[in-house]
């Protein structure tokens, strides 16, 4: 495993490089984006870095993992500057809150959507910073980006279980979205005592226990009368994603349906590091591209989660997936985001989002104490 200072060293460049993306707390900057732009568009804008691009988005995906990451810094630290940054973002996220109390999506091809993993990211970064100062504003956007999440974007029932809704718009069952909002509830109720909080928990739980594959793998659209299923999809990057958020919730809240899901995304987890430490794309067949810098950050922080809950044998995966990550960084600190693609494309571009998830999962070995600290707030 790299050592705690080599981690440190790098998630500590990357941030000094992401300060050049952050402004009036708004960690800002272009995005992959979806559809046109993330298949062929962002390859032509990679090439042609020098021209000034006009597509500078802010996420609250990104704020969330920048905050949380700044929280972890402070607290490695005990740098002032880390909390201060943190707080900033956190006053900015709260100014972007709608007065439904949801937040704008912000890529112009789905400006019309509300998305929950919006919310729910948007409603992270107040609970972060609550947790750490208890400023009531903080605590109500929080409860308001709920209120919305639950009596506005609202459910879909499955044979069992409950998935929530990923739009305002109906589509299939996605189970990425239920897995975060099954954390943020639970937060939630730890941050208030409330227990009207853990109202749609159990159904949540249901859901995810009954659709995961026996593969282990949860699928990434389960079908409905809105959309077809999808079992496969960059499945080890979202099932990276969704084991830490499994797990982060069940510290929070023990339950034997996530324990369940836990062990046994673990074993299809294992089977995601390529020979190089890179995490496979697509899980129907492993090739060797495209390779994506964040996925296996991610990939490397569930691994070792897995490894200290004693769902895999050893922390060599993600000892892999670390050392991969930390040969890919650039002089100035950053990642591109992708080589490999349809063989021989690359896209150089620095996108803050996925640096922000990149600096979390850095950090997360050696600063999360097995769950984040931010994860526990």
């Amino acid at each position: 495993m790299p050592t705690r200072k080599e981690l440190l060293d790098a998630a500590a460049r990357l941030h000094e490089h992401l300060l050049g993306h952050f402004d009036r707390g708004r960690l800002h900057g272009p995005d992959p984006g979806v559809r046109f732009n993330l298949r062929v568009w962002r390859f032509l804008k990679s090439f042609l870095g020098f021209i000034p691009w006009k597509d500078d988005y802010v996420f609250m995906q990104a704020q969330g993992y920048w905050v949380l990451a700044n929280w972890m810094l402070h607290g490695a630290t005990d740098e002032r500057r880390y909390r201060e940054i943190a707080i900033e973002t956190t006053e900015a996220t709260l100014k972007f809150q709608t007065a439904e109390g949801f937040w704008a999506y912000p890529l112009p091809e789905r400006r019309h959507l509300i998305a929950a993993l919006e919310s729910v990211w948007g409603g992270t970064v107040l609970l972060a910073s609550y947790g750490r100062e208890a400023r009531r504003e903080f605590l109500s956007g929080a409860i308001r980006a709920y209120d919305f999440l639950v009596d506005r974007l609202g459910f879909q029932n499955h044979t069992r279980g409950k998935a929530i809704n990923y739009f305002d718009q109906p589509r299939g069952k996605v189970p990425n979205n239920s897995v975060a909002a099954l954390w943020y509830f639970i937060r939630l109720h730890k941050a208030t005592g409330d227990h009207r909080y853990l109202e749609h928990v159990d159904g949540l739980l249901d859901f995810l226990a009954t659709v995961q594959l026996s593969s282990g793998e949860l699928p990434y659209v389960v079908g409905s009368p809105y959309e077809k299923a999808r079992a496969h999809y960059l499945c080890y990057q979202y099932n990276a994603f969704q084991f830490l958020q499994v797990a982060w919730a069940a510290a929070l809240q023990p339950d034997q349906r996530a324990r369940s899901i836990l062990t046994q995304l673990a074993r299809f987890l294992e089977k995601g590091v390529r020979p190089t430490g890179a995490c496979a794309v697509d899980c129907i067949e492993i090739r060797g591209v495209p390779e994506v810098d964040y996925y296996t950050a991610a990939l490397g922080a569930a691994l070792w989660e897995a490894a200290r809950l004693g769902l895999v044998e050893s922390t060599e995966p993600s000892e892999q997936c670390y050392a991969r990550v930390l040969a890919r960084q650039r002089p100035d600190g950053s990642f591109g985001f992708s080589m490999g693609d349809y063989g021989l494309l690359r896209d150089r571009r620095s996108y803050p989002r996925a640096q922000a998830m990149t600096l979390f999962h850095l950090l997360y070995p050696y600063c999360g104490n097995g769950f984040s600290n931010a994860a526990e707030s």
